[in-house]
């Protein structure tokens, strides 16, 4: 609580730098949002705040009474505290390096957890939001898994890189029986070689078998 509190002031004190420096420092936020962002848009903000800047000190040196700096100052001070308000979370807010495949792996992993949950909890619910299908169109985003049960032979071809004949030889037998209890029963009374399940453990659900 201490931590983030303090964390809010002294943002709110970044965000009024323009203000307590007497907007000599007005382009520093815009300047360090255009260093987290490398954006066009910031380069030319603080650009400009940096010559109103200099504008500023100018008036202040030159002893002159004229209002035309003293508009400058306030104008360069309205200016800084606004970009100071929107570069506030390009600045502090925490950026995502990540790799974008990484991103989706880690997606994908936490959506076929969700839904292997939902398959384990509530069958009825899974088959309704067709877990498992990609071969239904509107399935519910499960992160890639296969429902071998009542997938097509090109659901499976797709989601496991199985051969088209290999799938439509599965979902044949898998028909005959009327579907499997579980992959165990799969493996076991399915015919097909073990190996062909290796390392698809994870993407496999097995939910209640529906007559198509």
């Amino acid at each position: 609580m201490v931590a983030a509190l303090l964390r809010a002031l002294g943002q709110g004190l970044w965000m009024l730098l323009p203000v307590l420096s007497f907007t000599i420092l007005a382009w520093v936020p815009a300047a360090q949002a255009w260093w987290r962002g490398r954006s066009a848009g910031w380069l030319t903000t603080a650009v400009g705040l940096l010559l109103a800047s200099v504008g500023v000190l100018y008036g202040m040196g030159s002893d002159r009474d004229g209002a035309g700096w003293g508009l400058l100052l306030i104008g360069n001070g309205i200016g800084g505290v606004a970009a100071a308000v929107m570069a506030r979370p390009v600045v502090f807010n925490k950026r995502d390096d990540t790799d974008p495949a990484i991103r989706g792996v880690l997606r994908d992993r936490e959506r076929r957890t969700r839904a292997r949950e939902i398959a384990e909890s509530d069958p009825s619910m899974a088959l309704e939001l067709n877990i498992g299908r990609p071969d239904v169109p509107g399935a519910y985003a499960d992160g890639g898994l296969i429902d071998l049960n009542n997938a097509s032979a090109a659901g499976i071809v797709r989601v496991l890189g199985w051969t088209t004949t290999t799938a439509e030889r599965f979902v044949t037998e898998r028909d005959t029986r009327r579907g499997y209890a579980s992959l165990t029963e799969i493996v076991a009374l399915s015919g097909f070689d073990p190996r062909t399940f290796d390392g698809h453990a994870d993407r496999i659900v097995v939910l209640p078998y529906r007559p198509r």
